[in-house]
């Protein structure tokens, strides 16, 4: 019992120094959905003013509905403006030991770099809703970032390691990043991510851990 309290104190610990660290971004998002808010945005702002200097010019009735129209378009604004700010966040980083994967926009899974094997493409049949499907004709298909983790990992985690989101979701032990809310994923997205995740695993641990040099996993 003592020694178990020691080891969950010990790995509290160094999860507690990973998430200390500085995020060092992976994988970034896909940068037209996010002008399209942004303008967006932009567009509730302008509408806001023009109601805003159009209600300052009148009077009675109108300057009171006007107002009320600033108020409505002013808390749009202010909502456009949180989830731009949400869909700009990388889609994968690396913080410490730690690996984030943005699963949604208040959703982000942790795993640890040592349990993550390798990245690699693969594709996500959809309906004609845009969501996932299991039929044999699907209506689109989508290209997906697939992070593979160590087995014995997946195993221990089988019941924490289960989230689903609009951006990434858990399929058989792998969590799978959908294409369509990333930058555009290539052969070159895949070996980049996985450079960086050889470099990150060869890179010397503080405090006494140890890893071994890593190859870069598959698809390198």
């Amino acid at each position: 019992m003592g020694a178990r309290l020691i080891e969950e104190t010990a790995e509290d610990r160094r999860l507690n120094q990973s998430t200390a660290a500085p995020a060092v971004d992976w994988l970034d998002v896909n940068g037209r959905l996010v002008g399209l808010l942004r303008a967006g945005t932009g567009g509730l702002v302008v509408a806001a003013v023009v109601a805003g200097v159009a209600a300052s010019r009148m009077a009675g009735t109108w300057q009171l509905w006007l107002g009320l129209l600033v108020a409505v378009i002013g808390f749009l604004a202010v909502a456009a403006a949180l989830v731009t700010r949400l869909a700009a966040a990388p889609r994968l980083q690396r913080r410490g030991k730690l690996l984030l994967v943005r699963v949604g926009p208040f959703s982000v899974e942790q795993l640890p770099l040592d349990a993550v094997e390798c990245f690699f493409l693969g594709s996500q049949p959809l309906d004609r809703r845009g969501s996932p499907t299991a039929g044999d004709e699907p209506a689109f298909r989508v290209g997906t970032l697939v992070v593979r983790v160590a087995e014995r990992a997946a195993q221990e985690h089988a019941g924490r390691w289960t989230a689903r989101g609009p951006w990434a979701a858990w399929e058989d032990g792998y969590l799978v990043i959908d294409g369509r809310w990333t930058e555009p994923l290539t052969v070159e997205t895949m070996r980049r991510v996985n450079g960086r995740l050889a470099q990150a695993k060869r890179a010397p641990v503080v405090e006494g851990c140890q890893s071994a040099p890593s190859a870069g996993g598959c698809g390198a």
